[in-house]
């Protein structure tokens, strides 16, 4: 008897309703960018792009009327993947009009398309990914320490040492440690002027 009185109590649990299986991710929407002359193809969430502070409103229309250009932050990530959108805030992307193309990134404000809008011939390149080093630099901004040194106003919590490149590898220098070590850096040994920038625990020189 107890087992027959199982029978219609499993029937009446086989008839519920199931609960829908969790919603799969939603599959990237692919793009292409112009990097340095080369066309890469990248692909990219748009839920999370619609939600993303760095996407122009300018850069959602091209992509809604079927335009296939990464968007810019998109491009700027895949340039510093060590980085967190906050932190690439100092950043643009150095445009060439002549080859349509991506040449890198430099310090500066961005374009409706994520582009400098004061351009130069400047191009960030990541010299150190110790965290000492920037660590040093932001201790220094910090203690005020350093001539030519800022802190800027915004959440990257980006530090820029900026001056000619022997007055850079100078102050760094000045600092001892890590920091001692990137002044001997080639990047900095020149009469150029160029800027350091500590973001995200990594050190960037621009220059030309």
């Amino acid at each position: 008897m107890p087992r027959l009185a199982l029978i219609p109590v499993l029937a009446l649990l086989s008839a519920l309703p199931v609960a829908p299986v969790a919603a799969q991710e939603a599959e990237p929407t692919f793009c292409t960018a112009r990097i340095n002359d080369r066309d890469v193809v990248m692909g990219y969430d748009k839920a999370e792009a619609r939600l993303s502070d760095t996407y122009s409103r300018r850069e959602q229309l091209a992509t809604r009327i079927g335009r296939h250009d990464c968007p810019s932050y998109v491009v700027l990530r895949s340039l510093t993947p060590e980085l967190t959108d906050e932190e690439r805030l100092p950043f643009c992307l150095r445009f060439d009009k002549a080859s349509e193309s991506v040449m890198g990134y430099d310090l500066g404000a961005r374009d409706a398309w994520g582009v400098c809008h004061s351009q130069t011939r400047a191009v960030c390149r990541r010299v150190n990914q110790t965290t000492a080093a920037a660590g040093a630099l932001s201790g220094a901004a910090a203690r005020r320490s350093v001539q030519g040194l800022q802190a800027l106003p915004d959440a990257s919590g980006a530090v820029i040492l900026s001056g000619a490149g022997t007055a850079v590898s100078g102050a760094l220098a000045s600092l001892g440690g890590a920091a001692a070590a990137v002044a001997a850096s080639p990047v900095l040994l020149t009469g150029a002027a160029v800027s350091v920038v500590a973001v995200g625990g990594t050190l960037y020189a621009c220059r030309e």
